[in-house]
């Protein structure tokens, strides 16, 4: 019966979660303009979005372990554990993103593109904290009604993050560098 129940609960997901990675197909599609006006910009979306699916699961990850625990419930979200593991997660997604604008920018100048390194850091910090913060909040909404619902955390909080943190990277990597290029 554990087969046909997860099934049920995962399956409609996946297909979502299928069209969602289209969608941040088509984003990066949009973006070739950016990619010859910012040198070095196409080193950044492999990184940055899976720097995003993993701290986004994982958080998932820690609060589904934390239900199965009986540490929180529906009724009990907001405690000293989820807003821990929020603060680590924005810290971790702060810290990390340094690190692959500062990769990505040593990268680059191995593969003889030479980009500002000061827009390349700027749009990858941004990206990654704008989507930090939208990840970490439709975290806690998926959970919620993951919750709600009576569906087990492990079935759906995957895959539904991994696809929306690709999404959300993709929108913020763009939106990021059209800002960061008005700016700059």
């Amino acid at each position: 019966m554990y087969a046909k129940e997860m099934v049920k609960q995962s399956l409609p997901l996946i297909i979502f979660c299928g069209l969602g990675a289209i969608v941040a197909g088509s984003t990066l599609g949009v973006m070739a303009d950016l990619f010859k006006e910012i040198p070095g910009l196409i080193v950044v979306i492999p990184a940055i979005i899976a720097m995003r699916g993993n701290i986004s699961t994982a958080f998932g990850s820690r609060l589904g372990s934390a239900y199965h625990l009986g540490i929180i419930d529906a009724d009990n979200l907001w405690n000293e554990e989820l807003k821990q593991n929020i603060i680590g997660s924005l810290v971790l997604s702060f810290f990390i993103a340094i690190i692959i604008g500062a990769l990505s920018y040593v990268t680059s100048l191995l593969f003889h593109v030479y980009p500002n390194p000061i827009k390349l850091i700027s749009i990858v910090l941004l990206a990654g904290i704008i989507s930090a913060v939208i990840l970490t909040m439709m975290t806690i909404g998926i959970i919620y009604l993951v919750f709600k619902r009576g569906y087990n955390p492990d079935n759906i909080t995957g895959p539904a993050l991994a696809t929306f943190g690709d999404i959300v990277s993709m929108l913020c990597i763009f939106g990021s560098a059209i800002l960061v290029e008005m700016m700059l």
